[in-house]
């Protein structure tokens, strides 16, 4: 096994404060502490907690334009918007801190989010669109917003992260079988393909 560099690790460190704890509670010397080393040596790496946090999620951004864009480059609009739906969700199961980190940068306005991650952003709705604008000259969709879409698409794939300590809480309240048992992600994404693409339906 490859011996991870000392930015590596700490970049892996501070993806997972970023998620738990969000931008702002996250604090360098906890994560020096974490990673075994000094802040100072956190600061030969990264000038401050922004460059770091870009440092953190912007390659998750471009990976994920990546991969959208590489996954819905052929077939008609419904299997083009089906594989975007797919790709989305199973990148936030093998992502999970980048999930929670998407999160609460949907909730807060996107305060901390840094421009380059924005335009790979933009990337993903910019295909979406592409993808809709097709599905309505084949006659297969109505029209819509992508950004609605995109919306109906990241809301319930990061909310089913997001929201499994409340699930828990609420099953364990209720204390019978009236609560269903635990979704699979997966099927959570082929559930939410099949309603969203029947919405947008001729």
């Amino acid at each position: 096994m490859a011996k991870v560099s000392k930015k590596e690790l700490i970049i892996e460190h501070s993806r997972k404060s970023f998620s738990q704890k969000g931008y702002e509670l996250t604090c360098l010397e906890s994560v020096a502490k974490e990673c075994g080393i000094t802040k100072p040596a956190i600061y030969y790496h990264f000038k401050d907690k922004a460059t770091l946090y870009k440092a953190v999620v912007c390659p998750e951004f471009t990976a994920l334009a990546q991969k959208i864009e590489e996954s819905t480059q052929t077939g008609n609009a419904l299997q083009r918007l089906n594989a975007y739906i797919y790709t989305f969700g199973n990148f936030l199961i093998s992502s999970p801190d980048f999930s929670a980190i998407f999160a609460r940068e949907i909730s807060n306005g996107s305060a901390n989010l840094p421009d380059e991650c924005t335009e790979k952003l933009s990337r993903t709705i910019k295909q979406l669109a592409n993808i809709l604008q097709a599905g309505v000259v084949e006659s297969l969709f109505e029209e819509e917003s992508p950004f609605l879409v995109q919306m109906m698409i990241v809301t319930p794939l990061i909310s089913c992260h997001t929201a499994k300590p409340l699930r828990e809480r609420i099953a364990n309240f209720a204390q019978d079988d009236s609560i269903p048992l635990e979704p699979e992600f997966e099927n959570i994404i082929e559930s939410l393909s099949k309603k969203i693409i029947k919405g947008l339906q001729c």
